[in-house]
């Protein structure tokens, strides 16, 4: 029975590549169900708030007559807040300067005479590796192909190379 894949897959893995009317759907859709998720377990994180003791961080860090806690909690926010600007400048510094078309060319297609030279095979031997369903090769230092085996529905077929 011969397996036949989709012309185009199932899961597409670059989203620039979908329409931007379906983008949004689908972000929309993953913000819904991020805000389900969360609203699901908020008693959860209620629960442990309480078991850890928010009360108490209510009674000593948010009272106004121990301001040095208050101090304190305000000096760990401004330091939280410049760390978050640090990451998000530099993200879009390299957004900025990264982003866009992508610049770099894509390599020529490899042809059957450049596989010969490279790998110094015979035709008949690259006929084999390129009609296999499973290969193993094995090559020497210089690169020459010192072993190989080959399976073919089911058959195998192993070839030492002089």
């Amino acid at each position: 029975m011969t397996r036949h894949t989709p012309e185009h897959p199932e899961i597409i893995y670059r989203p620039d590549l979908q329409p931007p009317g379906r983008r949004a759907l689908f972000s929309t859709i993953t913000f819904i169900a991020w805000v389900l998720w969360l609203y699901l377990f908020a008693p959860l994180v209620s629960l442990a708030a309480w078991w850890f003791g928010a009360s108490s961080f209510r009674e000593y860090m948010l009272d106004p007559e121990r301001s040095d806690y208050l101090l304190t909690l305000t000096g760990y926010a401004i330091v939280v807040a410049v760390t978050a600007l640090a990451i998000v400048g530099w993200s879009r510094y390299n957004q900025f300067r990264f982003g866009g078309p992508d610049r770099r060319r894509p390599l020529p297609p490899v042809s059957r005479e450049m596989m010969q030279e490279k790998f110094q095979l015979e035709a008949e031997m690259l006929d084999r590796i390129q009609r296999a369903r499973t290969i193993e090769l094995d090559f020497e230092e210089g690169g020459k192909l010192r072993h190989a085996s080959f399976r073919y529905n089911g058959h195998v077929e192993e070839i030492d190379t002089p």
